[in-house]
């Protein structure tokens, strides 16, 4: 229903619907002499903006713009003018308190002007008894073989290759001509799933065979026992289930043209080896660097994945709803993701989609949006849960989080690449917000171990900071 409201002395009728899809829909009814009024400025505008012949700008009648522009381009050019000056000012006057930018759905007609605006409102969490989900929490002992491993890979890429004198054994790197065709394909269907190709790969251990293999994972556990100038073939069923479609339930052979055995002459873990690594530590001082990184970063998959599965369980109870231009925003976040891993991988975004079979529309509404829906909906829990806990931030952390932002940055090496294209301060924000967010990710997560494992729970000391504050961390950034 039509509601008479007074703003800056006009007389317009303002609806206003609030949608089960947190959207309010507005629509807006100026008085007719009204919008002509924008008309004219419309006009002018065009007029200043233009060049029409015999006058100067600014200078040319309505009618004249009318005659070179059509009502068409005045009309679109008076609605931008309309919403600089009035938009924010319905919005206000109607108590909405938007989400993000709302846009002019349609005109619903031109006499009397009628203009129908959509307007994202903030969304509704509503958590459910997420602090009765009991989860048991079992940090698995860390495996030191670990640290031996990771050594291990260290030795072997500085490692000698040299002939084998022997068929291929664990650890052995093999170079060989592959090619490869389904059997029995059906009619229509390429047959082909590799034409031949040089490859090479290592022969890992058995309690070392990685989750991902190209052709399929075991494939280089195959190759042990062959020898220079071998030909074998080599038939594999893949799963029902495989994440390629195109190779699910389908039997594969494989011709393998062994070209050369080679053995990794691995060097002795002592002082100079760990001098090529550019450290002046014993090589048990560096020993023991490892395995208290490799330690923590234990510690650190096993919470990420303990917070994860939380997360899961209270989203899965949790009633949410937000508006379409939340979820279109997060779309177009995952899509630039996507975009930019692509690059740096050297491939085009098109080529990829075309690769997996599918148009744009489909890759997005296949691919992308489950991504973006699922990303959206945990952050909105996440803020949610920050929100009913009154979790204040930690500046302790706080400071160690930015340290280690920073530390970061300066060993990947695109501190300085960075600080040139944002500029400092923004630089120096980007780095303080981050660290915020790693901040408060790492107190809730403590909160829900708590929550989840039935502890009491602390009284909050430290107080959040403001905005201000928050940007002036200048001292640990710059």
């Amino acid at each position: 229903m039509y509601e008479n409201c007074y703003f800056k002395g006009i007389k317009l009728k303002i609806e206003k619907v609030i949608q089960e899809d947190r959207q309010a829909k507005l629509t807006v009814e100026y008085p007719k002499n009204v919008f002509e009024g924008y008309k004219r400025r419309a006009a002018k505008k065009i007029s200043k903006n233009a060049k029409i012949p015999g006058f100067r700008p600014g200078k040319a009648s309505y009618q004249v713009v009318l005659s070179h522009y059509g009502e068409g381009a005045i009309i679109q050019e008076a609605i931008d003018i309309l919403l600089d000056d009035d938009y924010a000012k319905i919005l206000d006057q109607e108590d909405i308190k938007p989400s993000g930018s709302g846009n002019l759905e349609s005109i619903e007609s031109y006499d009397p002007p009628k203009f129908i605006f959509m307007i994202p409102l903030e969304p509704e969490v509503e958590l459910g008894g997420y602090k009765d989900i009991r989860k048991d929490y079992q940090l698995e002992e860390f495996d030191i073989k670990e640290v031996d491993d990771f050594i291990d890979n260290m030795r072997r890429n500085a490692a000698t290759i040299i002939p084998a004198k022997h068929p291929a054994e664990e650890g052995n790197l093999i170079y060989f001509n592959l090619s490869g065709e389904f059997l029995n394909p059906k009619k229509g269907e390429d047959a082909s799933i590799t034409e031949k190709i040089t490859q090479q790969v290592l022969i890992p251990a058995e309690d070392e065979t990685p989750e991902k293999e190209w052709p399929y994972v075991g494939f280089a556990r195959e190759l042990l026992g062959v020898k220079d100038g071998d030909t074998t073939e080599i038939q594999h069923t893949y799963q029902k289930d495989h994440e390629n479609e195109e190779y699910q339930g389908k039997t594969a052979m494989f011709t393998v043209e062994v070209q050369s055995v080679k053995e990794l002459e691995l060097p002795p873990y002592d002082e100079d080896f760990v001098k090529t690594l550019g450290s002046d530590e014993t090589p048990e001082e560096f020993r023991e660097k490892i395995e208290t990184r490799l330690r923590d970063q234990h510690q650190i998959a096993y919470n990420q994945n303990y917070f994860d599965e939380l997360l899961i369980d209270i989203t899965e109870q949790t009633k949410m709803t937000y508006p379409p231009q939340m979820l279109a925003h997060e779309e177009e976040h995952v899509l630039e993701d996507v975009k930019s891993r692509l690059e740096n991988q050297g491939m085009n975004y098109e080529t990829y989609v075309q690769l997996r079979s599918k148009d744009e529309d489909t890759f997005v509404e296949e691919e992308i949006h489950p991504v973006a829906k699922k990303r959206l909906e945990r952050s909105l829990v996440v803020d949610a849960l920050i929100e009913a806990e009154n979790l204040k931030l930690n500046q302790d952390i706080l400071k160690e989080n930015i340290n280690n932002v920073m530390s970061e940055m300066i060993y990947s090496g695109d501190m300085a690449e960075m600080q040139k294209d944002m500029g400092k301060e923004q630089f120096s924000r980007a780095i303080s917000m981050e660290g915020v967010q790693r901040t408060m990710n790492d107190q809730l997560q403590e909160r829900l171990k708590l929550i989840a494992t039935g502890q009491p729970i602390p009284e909050e000391e430290s107080e959040i900071e403001s905005d201000e504050e928050i940007s002036g961390e200048k001292s640990d950034v710059d």
